[in-house]
């Protein structure tokens, strides 16, 4: 026994350390799910002037599917339905549905710091990027890993991450995006964390957009629940009317 000991204390604990791999795939876990139903609320800073959204929705990982409803009454009835790389948006003003492709992607959601290409990210990160531990930081008071993701192709957004992971509850604490050339793009903070349906999940979250000045976009979940049944014509395009 005081061999056994003896020799368990010359190990290093680094024998014992997680791989980068390893850690993403906690982290997708964590977030990754069958379905998916929300209640939001979106705040948009600009400058001294600030926007509050609210909407609802529902998603499905399987096709990567979802559709979102604005319930606020400057923008109620507008509608958003993806299907896999696909984004459709409903006008009920104009009583018209328009499909969101080429440089309309890059802009902003509603006028905010949320792209409609990120609305398309869906992904685990393990599928898309290669990664590499560059060891453990502090950020926030949180004792965190520090994982840079490099794109395997160039069909994500973002051709590489920063990513600054909870060592406790697998979920990222802060992530900054990068475009080709290590130009940072927006900065991602988890504000509040949350255990639902036995994961930790973030329900509060700041998004600013790195190439403008003097603009945020936080979202909090005010409902969220995992793995529950929806509507058999969901993600039907009819659903836009």
């Amino acid at each position: 026994m005081i061999r056994w000991i003896l020799i368990m204390a010359l190990v290093p604990m680094t024998a014992f350390s997680l791989t980068a791999e390893e850690i993403i795939q906690k982290v997708d876990d964590n977030q990754l799910y069958k379905t998916e139903k929300f209640e939001a609320v979106m705040t948009i800073q600009k400058g001294s002037q600030k926007l509050t959204k609210k909407f609802w929705g529902y998603s499905q990982n399987e096709g990567k599917k979802s559709f979102m409803e604005f319930t606020n009454p400057e923008d109620k009835g507008v509608k958003y339905l993806k299907l896999n790389n696909e984004l459709w948006i409903y006008f009920p003003d104009a009583d018209d549905t328009m499909k969101i492709s080429g440089y309309m992607l890059q802009k902003g959601m509603m006028g905010s710091d949320i792209s409609y290409e990120d609305m398309l990210e869906e992904n685990s990160l393990e599928e898309d990027y290669n990664t590499l531990l560059k060891g453990d930081t502090n950020v926030n008071g949180i004792l965190c890993y520090h994982i840079t993701l490099t794109a395997k192709n160039d069909k994500v957004t973002y051709a590489k991450q920063d990513l600054f992971i909870d060592k406790d509850k697998y979920v990222w604490v802060e992530s900054i995006l990068y475009a080709i050339g290590d130009r940072p793009i927006k900065r991602m903070t988890a504000l509040k964390v949350e255990k639902k349906g036995g994961r930790w999940v973030i329900t509060e979250m700041e998004i600013v957009d790195l190439r403008q000045q003097n603009t945020k976009t936080t979202i909090g979940f005010t409902k969220i629940d995992f793995n529950v049944g929806l509507p058999k014509d969901g993600f039907s395009k009819s659903k836009l009317k």
